[in-house]
């Protein structure tokens, strides 16, 4: 007599786990059904998932670091891609937006400063002492036709200086004044002002307008070449009337400084007054337009480290905040860090990058 209740199913379906030593990946274990001598029939069915739970651990536990380095590697690249394209493009739109406010600038002060010689121009002697103006202030226009060149010239060659544009070396001769008219500028980044200097050709026009609205033509001496980051002697007073026009060396690098040497051509002439035998140096302010600012590592370093730690906490910070809270939170920090962080590597790569 087999005690049962009377709508209990007959059948006893009995889950079995195959031993370790079966194969992982082998062919599913057949349904067997097994019939006594007066017992109820057992269906023998393998436990759902358990032949597959040992590599699918082994899975998952390969599956969670590979995410992990892929996600780093992607996000270090996209980091990278950003900052490129900050450098070419976004320094570019905000030297645009200063060269206009300069063009304003210069025109206020053409109009409020009329030449000093109606007939003419005339050069400020050497010897005369020109106050500087506050750095980062319009003091010129430069016009080069053959590359196509037309910037407001700023006072100082300081990175924020030379962010707005060329900069005039202070410490040189003043626009408009005699002896050596020193200017730097950019040739990758900021607008790339200076990125076809080495296409001059001698003979070429420079010309330099200053803000009493006097117009100077230098003529090309010579084929551009390039110096150690460190010689300013290109800089010094040769004795002559001319201007020099500095950047970095070559594109994308700062191993050197490319050098155009522009010289005045006298009123009515062609030709371009000789240059005296011994050059006197100037006492140039910031003449290493050129070089590394390595002062500012220390500052990268740590801006890197703070931002790669925000990275290492921001799951479980945005699983703090919640979705929302999270794009109202760290996402202001996010964008505030890759700030700070652009704009630190800007000032420590060199200023006429």
């Amino acid at each position: 007599m087999i005690n049962a209740e009377p709508d209990a199913d007959p059948t006893e379906v009995v889950p079995v786990v195959p031993p370790a030593d079966q194969e992982l990946n082998g062919p599913p274990t057949e349904t067997v059904v097994r019939e006594h001598d007066g017992e109820v029939p057992t269906v023998v069915v393998p436990a759902v998932g358990a032949r597959d739970s040992v590599p699918v651990a082994i899975r998952r536990a390969t599956h969670h670091h590979l995410p992990t380095v892929f996600t780093w590697v992607r996000n270090i690249g996209a980091i990278i891609l950003l900052f490129v394209a900050w450098q070419l493009w976004g320094t570019a739109i905000a030297e645009h937006h200063a060269q206009a406010s300069l063009r304003t600038q210069f025109e206020a002060l053409v109009h409020s400063h009329p030449p000093a010689n109606a007939g003419g121009r005339s050069l400020i002697p050497i010897t005369t002492h020109v106050p500087d103006p506050p750095e980062g202030t319009v003091v010129a226009e430069l016009n080069i036709p053959a590359i196509g060149l037309n910037q407001f010239v700023v006072s100082g060659t300081a990175t924020d200086d030379l962010a707005k544009g060329p900069g005039h070396y202070i410490g040189s001769a003043a626009p408009g004044q005699a002896g050596n008219v020193a200017i730097a500028g950019h040739r990758t980044t900021h607008g790339a002002p200076f990125n076809h200097l080495a296409e001059l050709k001698p003979g070429e026009p420079i010309i330099l307008t200053n803000t009493s609205d006097q117009h100077f033509t230098y003529v090309v001496a010579a084929t551009p070449f390039a110096v150690s980051p460190s010689d300013v002697s290109v800089l010094d007073n040769f004795g002559d009337d001319r201007i020099t026009l500095t950047t970095c060396n070559p594109e994308f690098s700062a191993s050197q400084r490319l050098i155009v040497v522009g010289k005045l051509l006298a009123q009515g002439s062609r030709h371009a007054l000789p240059p005296a035998a011994t050059p006197v140096p100037y006492q140039i302010v910031n003449g290493a337009t050129a070089s590394w600012r390595w002062a500012l590592l220390p500052v990268v370093l740590l801006e890197v480290g703070l931002l790669a730690a925000l990275g290492l906490y921001n799951r479980r910070l945005a699983a703090f905040y919640g979705q929302v809270g999270g794009w109202l939170i760290l996402a202001p920090i996010w964008i505030a860090g890759f700030y700070l962080l652009f704009q630190t590597l800007t000032n420590f790569f060199p200023p006429s990058l």
